[in-house]
């Protein structure tokens, strides 16, 4: 994923963004990091992070704790034991590695495999390119950008009919009338 038109990598390979911290917790130096998809804990599989700091410069961090904290987590930081240290934290942008990533046992896939996939209706064909998704109680949305506009789809099995993530491409089989209702 590009920051800034720079793709973030290291020796470990392309690096996706994991959270943002969003305080301080404590005098220790704790950080309360908001997920960058609600309920992920990918972070605690995280070796080594690369912190983008508010000031844009780019550092390397190793983990030493990670734990949920409500719909946040805590991260204790190597070399952070101090409120006045993880106060330069705050605001910053949190990546790994995403060969540091846990295999989904359900054989689910992480957003980062999914953003920027062609979305193909049966009936229609190209909906656009999947750009974002919307977190809901009910269930989550894809955002899909292309000749319909904005399209929300549903992110849920009973529309998908595919993925073929070497061909960039997920197959959807759409309801009648779901692209008007987003008018």
């Amino acid at each position: 994923m590009p920051v800034n038109g720079i793709e973030l990598r290291n020796d470990a390979g392309p690096l996706f963004r994991v959270g943002v911290v969003v305080a301080t917790h404590g005098l220790r130096g704790d950080l309360r990091v908001r997920p960058a998809t609600a309920g992920s804990l990918a972070l605690a599989d995280a070796r080594e992070l690369t912190v983008l700091l508010p000031s844009g410069e780019r550092c390397l961090r190793t983990a030493r704790r990670v734990s949920p904290h409500g719909a946040s987590l805590l991260l204790a930081l190597e070399g952070c034991s101090h409120i006045d240290q993880a106060q330069a934290y705050v605001g910053a942008e949190l990546y790994m590695a995403q060969a540091d990533l846990a295999t989904p046992e359900d054989g689910s896939l992480y957003w980062h495999q999914l953003e920027g996939l062609r979305v193909i209706d049966r009936r229609l064909g190209v909906v656009g390119t999947l750009e974002s998704l919307l977190e809901t109680p009910g269930h989550d949305l894809y955002v899909v950008q292309g000749p319909y506009g904005e399209v929300l789809l549903p992110a849920v099995a009973a529309m998908i009919e595919a993925i073929d993530l070497e061909a960039g491409e997920m197959r959807v089989n759409l309801p009648e009338g779901l692209i008007g209702l987003n008018d």
